[in-house]
């Protein structure tokens, strides 16, 4: 492949010369994907934010019922600004090209790894401090925390691996050695492949999964959204007479007495 030629996707991408093999990222990282994902991705961008601000929003309200302990909210009123910050962030993966800047652009990555892992962690606690129970995994709390708990170890477990390795090629800008070997075990895919596919099950369809099954075995959250009424009678009146109008609450504006 020289300078200035077409090269073959599957084969001879940035990512299979530096990591070994290509993921779902190769398919936004050249032109004109890169600008037409870019164009798309603030659907998920934003939607994983608003989702953050419910789930702290849930925790609130848990915490105000007295369903939780002052170390969980304490430490979700911190987790919960970080994980904005590296969530907005990861965009600058379609500002850093990936094979111009592969460090930088795996900077963005890994930040989302982070967040990934910290929201894992805080729902998991979550459910397990709330003392939640699913019927359907079994009748007793014990069954559901079993679960949760199985999830969080084997998440925890894979996030570490990938972490390291992506940490790696944001100092080195090449895949960790470990990550290229191809034992006889794998058929010919590198350690660092099927830890990624692991990784993205435990992280983007288990995830949907559980979202799916909460919404439909938990109390939702409802918003009302109100208003202070003013009567246009009211208004006239007060207009008329050049005196402010002053609600009960002692508030202006929102009147239903007048001030002489």
């Amino acid at each position: 492949m020289l300078p200035g030629q077409g090269f073959d996707f599957k084969t001879q991408s940035h990512l299979q010369e530096l990591f070994g093999f290509g993921n779902i990222c190769t398919n936004w990282d050249y032109s004109p994907a890169r600008e037409l994902t870019a164009m798309v991705y603030p659907v998920f961008e934003y939607s994983l934010i608003v989702y953050l601000c419910f789930d702290f929003l849930a925790t609130m309200l848990a915490q105000k019922r007295g369903e939780l302990s002052a170390w969980f909210w304490n430490l979700s009123k911190i987790m919960f600004p970080i994980c904005v910050l590296l969530c907005s962030q990861f965009r600058m993966i379609f500002v850093c090209i990936a094979y111009e800047k592969v460090k930088q652009h795996t900077a963005g990555f890994l930040g989302l790894q982070i967040a990934l892992i910290l929201v894992a962690v805080q729902n998991s606690l979550f459910i397990w401090e709330s003392g939640i129970t699913y019927e359907q995994i079994g009748p007793d709390v014990k069954h559901t925390r079993r679960a949760i708990l199985a999830y969080l170890i084997g998440d925890l477990i894979i996030s570490s691996f990938k972490i390291c390795a992506t940490i790696y090629v944001v100092i080195h800008g090449v895949g960790a050695p470990w990550t290229l070997a191809k034992p006889a075990i794998l058929n010919g895919k590198c350690v660092g492949q099927v830890v990624d596919l692991i990784w993205m099950f435990f992280n983007a369809i288990i995830p949907l999964c559980i979202s799916y099954f909460r919404s439909k075995n938990e109390v939702p959250i409802v918003f009302n959204i109100t208003q202070r009424g003013v009567y246009i009678g009211d208004v006239d009146q007060a207009v008329g007479e050049n005196a402010p109008l002053v609600g009960t609450d002692g508030q202006t504006g929102t009147n239903y007495q007048q001030v002489a």
